[in-house]
């Protein structure tokens, strides 16, 4: 997949493409529906396929204030783009100036005169210009005036709701990480680079890949069963998330992933790790042998249980 980064390169995306507009935070079962129609669609007219999305999201620069944690980050969203099979991806730099935008102009100088789409896929709650005052209506009489097809793609639901990022934040802030991944139509996972910690885990002999992650909404602070990918290979492991309050009564939020069996360097590589389930909650001890004992019971844990779930 190639990514545009900016409004003046758009003669760098083919015209003619089969696209598709949205945040797409956490790319739920709604939005695969919308990708799959889009790529579809785009193998059967024999043209690329194209998703136009944001960043920043959009209300970090018009609603500071109230703006919602992401369930998932910009290079998160690129990568299960690039993993879905979409050709092209154009991120929008969301600013003041370009909130100030007026639908109409949107469609005619960004949708049309830039990228010369011929069909646009798009959510029903789908909504666009300044201050969000282009909505479905007027986007179909748009589509008339400018000769692009529109097609507006039904909700997905789950036991009769309609599936929203906001829905999954409140349940994954909740730690209901089942109901989260049916949500998804995928186990819930993060996405971040390895970066050098104060290498206090290696010194109690679990040594850790410190994450520095993008995504602002996490499951409850613990200890989860994950699988970490790697390049094209996938390893058992442990991820904590917490402040590490056995040696420190205020830190920042850290996430850690030990992976069972793996000697080699990651600094600076990319890590995907998939949520499987919660060993755990944090916990304070009262001595570091006391948190030696605690991780030495969940390396055992993991190990029983990836033993009995190697082929799945």
């Amino acid at each position: 997949m190639k990514v545009i980064r900016a409004l003046n390169n758009l003669d760098k995306i083919p015209k003619g493409t089969v696209a598709t507009i949205g945040i797409f935070d956490g790319i739920h079962r709604g939005h695969l529906a919308v990708f799959y129609k889009v790529i579809n669609e785009a193998k059967i007219k024999k043209v690329p396929s194209l998703a136009i999305t944001f960043h920043p999201h959009p209300s970090r620069i018009t609603k500071k204030n109230t703006a919602l944690p992401l369930l998932i980050s910009l290079e998160h969203r690129l990568l299960m783009m690039r993993n879905l099979g979409i050709n092209y991806c154009l991120v929008i730099p969301f600013d003041r100036n370009f909130s100030l935008l007026f639908p109409h102009l949107f469609v005619k100088n960004i949708l049309c005169a830039g990228l010369g789409i011929k069909i646009l896929y798009v959510g029903n709650n789908f909504r666009f210009g300044y201050g969000q005052e282009g909505g479905i209506r007027l986007l179909k009489r748009l589509s008339k005036e400018f000769h692009f097809r529109l097609t507006v793609v039904r909700p997905v639901k789950y036991r009769k709701r309609i599936i929203s990022s906001s829905w999954i934040r409140k349940e994954l802030n909740l730690g209901n990480l089942d109901l989260v991944s049916r949500l998804l139509g995928r186990p819930f996972s993060i996405y971040g680079k390895v970066v050098k910690g104060e290498g206090r885990g290696k010194r109690l002999g679990f040594p850790t890949a410190n994450l520095d992650i993008k995504h602002e909404a996490l499951p409850p602070s613990g200890v989860y069963l994950v699988k970490v990918y790697f390049k094209k290979d996938i390893y058992p492991g442990l991820l904590y998330i917490g402040h590490r309050p056995t040696f420190s009564k205020v830190s920042e939020l850290s996430v850690e992933v030990y992976l069972l069996d793996f000697k080699n360097n990651l600094y600076g590589k990319f890590l995907e790790v998939e949520f499987i389930k919660r060993v755990r909650a944090e916990r304070q001890f009262d001595k570091i042998s006391s948190l030696v004992l605690a991780m030495k019971e969940d390396e055992s844990f993991a190990r029983s249980f990836f033993s009995q779930h190697s082929s799945q």
